[in-house]
């Protein structure tokens, strides 16, 4: 019942708003007014296939009501019977009035189709400044300021596109798709998605350049280097052209990189002159100490260095096993006596022959002519 009733009443107020705006009068250059005619035109053709069936379901409805023995207030016969009349004569009403603002129609038609031109070169020039100014290089100056402001710019060129768009479908008149406009939306969060990220790494990777070296914790910063990349990875395929991604991704492999040779660097074996051949082998110079921090190993810019950091970490494994040997020679020999026994002629003393002292000397000869050979 109540449906029924709020389907009807329905109707009628908005016949009542149409009747009122379609009988204004518009004159040439009323822009506001045609538009509103334009609107409730609109609104009309929207609803009339809906509308011209709904009356007889309507009818169906209340005998069926009645079958149940349900009451209806008067209100609703009433409407039932005045309305079909009513919205065909709000039809014909609509034909009179879109025939008379035909002209008024084609005049505001061809000014919406200059609006459509004008804007297309305007947005042509905003997509060209927009891709100067935007932060896509890997060194803009605080990006997320210029993303802010082009963000600005952006939402005012589509308020323009929306307004245009609402013109032409009410006109109905094509208007261009604007692609442009759309691709540097698109680019604008692509941008802040990526640079949110270029703060992620980077903030982490600061907080890891304070600690002290023989604290780093390379395990753990290569597996979170290694997220690092793979989050890089899940990023859209167009970002990765831009100089701002490449620039992060190098950031972040040569960090890995880096930690690896400080991994290397860690070796014990590492000595005071090693220190020294990887300062002339980088050309950056630091204090070597307890104090030293991966921050001042990294300006070594260790992943341009692989291979000469390698090549010291070797040697210095090497010369480690070889003071080790010699330690243990010196050792052995340091321990060592040698037996004498007297000429029986001349009473001198001479070396006895041990045959045990010259297997040890033979045997550390050969040690010794390995090291010199190693």
């Amino acid at each position: 019942c109540s449906s029924v009733l709020l389907s009807l009443a329905d109707l009628d107020v908005f016949i009542k708003n149409s009747e009122g705006s379609l009988l204004k009068k518009v004159e040439k250059g009323d822009s506001n007014g045609l538009v509103e005619i334009m609107q409730h035109l609109m609104a009309l053709k929207e609803r009339q296939s809906s509308t011209d069936e709904m009356f007889e379901p309507l009818k169906q409805t209340i005998e069926l009501l009645k079958t149940y023995e349900q009451e209806l207030p008067e209100t609703v016969f009433k409407l039932l019977e005045e309305l079909p009349e009513k919205w065909n004569n709000i039809k014909k009403l609509a034909i009179t009035v879109r025939q008379h603002v035909a002209p008024l129609q084609a005049s505001e038609v061809a000014l919406l189709r200059q609006r459509c031109t004008a804007f297309e070169a305007e947005q042509q020039q905003f997509w060209e400044r927009f891709h100067r100014e935007a932060p896509f290089r890997f060194d803009s100056t605080d990006p997320h300021q210029s993303l802010d402001a082009r963000h600005m710019e952006l939402q005012e060129m589509e308020s323009a596109m929306a307004s245009i768009s609402d013109s032409a479908s009410l006109f109905e008149v094509n208007v261009p798709d604007y692609r442009q406009l759309r691709q540097c939306r698109r680019e604008i969060c692509q941008l802040k998605e990526l640079w949110d990220t270029v703060g992620m790494v980077t903030s982490n990777i600061h907080a890891w350049e304070a600690t002290p070296w023989k604290s780093i914790n390379v395990e753990a910063m290569d597996l979170e280097c290694k997220r690092f990349a793979r989050y890089l990875r899940n990023l859209d395929k167009e970002v990765r052209a831009w100089d701002a991604f490449t620039g992060l991704e190098s950031m972040v492999l040569n960090t890995l990189t880096s930690l690896r040779a400080v991994a290397e660097l860690q070796n014990p074996a590492i000595r005071e002159r090693h220190w020294r051949q990887l300062m002339q082998a980088t050309g950056v110079s630091f204090t070597m100490g307890e104090g030293t921090t991966l921050a001042q190993l990294l300006q070594l810019q260790l992943h341009r260095f692989e291979d000469e950091v390698q090549g010291i970490v070797d040697r210095a494994v090497k010369e480690m096993g070889m003071e080790k040997t010699l330690k243990e020679l010196q050792a052995t020999w340091a321990g060592m006596e040698f037996q004498y026994e007297l000429h029986l002629r001349t009473s001198v003393p001479l070396l006895r022959s041990d045959e045990d002292l010259i297997e040890v000397l033979e045997d550390n000869q050969v040690q010794l002519q390995n090291l010199m050979m190693s």
